[in-house]
C-alpha cells in the first residue's frame, strides 16, 4: 500500500506545484520545493494513519489559512455563517504572524484564539509551525477548515492538530495537486467562482448534514458575501493625519489619492511599470491643484516609490513608505484618503473594509476570483495568457515579461482615476462593466 501511494504521489502532478509565500518568507523557492516534493511524499504518508471518526457537538473548529495576504477579508462571510450556525462554538485561527492583526479586525474571532507563526526564514517557518502545532493539539479540535487551497503544508498541519475531521479543498478528478487522503470533508474548488464564495461553500460543506459527490451542490449567491466596517479611532486618525502633515507641512487634509506600487520581491510580475505610475501621478496633480499623492508600502518598498518620486518632481507627491506602523494605522491613512490605486496586492483588500474607492490594476490572477469586495473598479487587459497564476498551479508563474501590465496606458489608468473620484463609476466591475462578483 505504501508503495502505491507512493507512485500516486509522484505521478499525478503534472502542473507546476509551488506556492507563493508573502514577502516575510524570504526562502520561498525552497519552500516551494519543500511543498510539493517533500509535502507529497509526507501526505502520502500520513494518509496511512487516518481515520474518519464522527463529530457529535461541534464546539471548537479550527481554520487554517498561511500564504494569502487578503485571505482574512475574503473569508468573513465564511466565518460569519459558521458563527451563525454555531454561536456557541469556539473559533480559532492559524495563521502567519503578519496577518494576526488583519483576522483581529473581523471582530468574530478572539484575540487570544488567533495563533500566529513566525515566517522570516524556512527554517523558523516549519519548527514554529510544529510547535504552534503541539499546544493546538491540546485543545482537541472537532473540526479543522483549511481554507489554503492545495498547499501540502497546510494539509499536514490540518492532519496533526488532531481533530476529529478536516474540511478542505479537494482535487477530485483533478490530475495534480496530489494532498493524500487527509480531507474527511471535501470541497470542490470552482476556479470560475470568487475565493470569498469559494470558501464560503467549504464552510457550508463543512456544517452540512448530508456530503454529496462533489460538494458544494448548491449555488453561494452574491448577497451571501458580508463586509466588516472599519470603525476609526479618532485619536489614531489624528496621530496619523500629523505624520502626513510632517510630509506635507502645510496640508489642510486636502484630498488625498494613495498609490501602492510595489507587491515586493515574490510576485514582480503584478507591478505596473514605475514609469507608467509616474504618468498617472503627473496627470492627476496637472487636473487638481489640491489634490496630494502619498506612496504607500513597507520599508522594502522605497526603492521603487523614491524612483516614482524622483520621476514625477512635485512637491505635492511624496514618499510615504513606512509612514503607517500597523495595519489600523494603515486603515486609518486609507480611511480618510479620496481614493486609492494599488497593484493586486493586500492593501487592495484591506481598503475594501472602508468606504475609500479604490482602482486596482490586475494581471497575474484572475479578478474574477480575487477582485476586492470594496468600492472598486479593476482594470484588466484581457490578455489571453493572464491569469498566468491560479491554484491549478499553485501561484506560480515563470513570466518576466508582464506585457498585461505594461499595455494598459496610463492615460486609461487617469482617466479611470478621475472617473472613480467623480463617482461616475460602477463598484465591483472590471473595467466599469463587467461585474466580478
Amino acid at each position: 500500500m505504501l508503495l502505491a501511494c507512493l507512485v500516486r504521489a509522484v505521478t499525478f502532478p503534472s502542473y507546476e506545484e509551488t506556492i507563493a509565500l508573502p514577502s516575510p518568507v524570504k526562502e520561498s523557492a525552497l519552500l516551494r520545493f519543500t511543498d510539493r516534493y517533500v509535502g507529497q511524499f509526507v501526505c502520502c504518508l500520513l494518509s496511512l494513519f487516518k481515520r474518519k471518526r464522527k463529530i457529535s457537538a461541534c464546539r471548537r473548529i479550527l481554520f487554517i489559512e498561511f500564504f494569502e495576504m487578503g485571505a482574512a477579508i475574503m473569508s468573513y462571510s465564511a466565518l460569519k455563517y459558521v458563527k451563525n450556525k454555531l454561536p456557541e462554538c469556539e473559533l480559532h485561527v492559524l495563521c502567519m504572524g503578519g496577518s494576526k492583526e488583519s483576522w483581529e479586525l473581523l471582530g468574530l474571532v478572539p484575540v487570544q484564539n488567533i495563533h500566529g507563526v513566525e515566517g522570516k526564514d524556512m527554517l523558523r517557518f516549519l519548527f514554529s509551525v510544529l510547535g504552534t502545532l503541539g499546544g493546538l493539539r491540546r485543545k482537541r479540535f472537532d473540526l479543522v477548515v483549511d481554507l489554503d487551497k492545495f498547499t501540502r503544508l497546510s494539509a499536514i498541519a490540518s492532519f496533526l492538530v488532531g481533530a476529529r475531521q478536516v474540511a478542505g479543498f479537494y482535487r477530485y478528478e483533478y490530475e495534480g495537486l496530489y494532498r493524500g487522503d487527509l480531507v474527511d470533508i471535501p470541497c470542490a474548488f470552482n476556479q470560475n467562482a470568487h475565493i470569498a464564495k469559494n470558501f464560503l461553500a467549504l464552510c457550508k460543506v463543512a456544517l452540512a448534514e448530508k456530503q454529496h459527490y462533489p460538494n458544494y451542490k448548491g449555488p453561494v449567491e452574491s448577497s451571501e458575501i458580508l463586509l466588516p466596517s472599519f470603525k476609526s479611532d479618532p485619536d489614531l486618525a489624528r496621530q496619523v493625519k500629523e505624520r502626513v502633515r510632517v510630509i506635507f507641512p502645510d496640508w489642510r487634509e486636502d484630498p488625498l489619492v494613495l498609490v501602492n506600487p510595489d507587491v515586493g520581491p515574490n510576485l514582480p510580475i503584478r507591478n505596473y511599470p514605475a514609469g507608467h505610475y509616474a504618468k498617472v501621478i503627473s496627470g492627476i496633480l496637472g487636473r487638481s491643484a489640491e489634490t496630494r499623492v502619498l506612496l504607500i508600502g513597507v520599508p522594502e518598498n522605497a526603492a521603487v516609490c523614491e524612483k516614482i518620486v524622483a520621476t514625477v518632481r512635485n512637491d505635492r507627491c511624496r514618499n510615504f513608505c513606512g509612514g503607517t506602523r500597523s495595519l489600523v494605522e494603515l486603515l486609518e491613512l486609507i480611511n480618510f484618503s479620496r481614493l486609492l490605486i494599488s497593484n493586486d496586492n493586500g492593501p487592495a483588500h484591506f481598503a475594501s473594509l472602508t468606504p475609500t474607492p479604490i482602482l486596482a490594476l490586475f494581471s497575474t490572477d484572475s479578478p474574477f476570483v480575487y477582485g476586492p469586495l470594496g468600492n472598486c473598479v479593476i482594470l484588466y487587459t484581457f490578455f489571453h495568457c493572464s491569469p498566468c497564476i491560479s491554484v491549478l498551479n499553485n501561484k506560480r508563474s515563470r513570466c518576466t515579461n508582464n506585457l498585461c501590465l505594461q499595455t494598459l496606458e496610463p492615460a486609461k489608468v487617469l482617466e479611470s482615476a478621475m472617473r472613480v473620484m467623480e463617482g461616475q463609476v460602477t463598484y465591483r466591475t472590471i473595467n466599469g462593466e463587467w461585474s466580478y462578483l
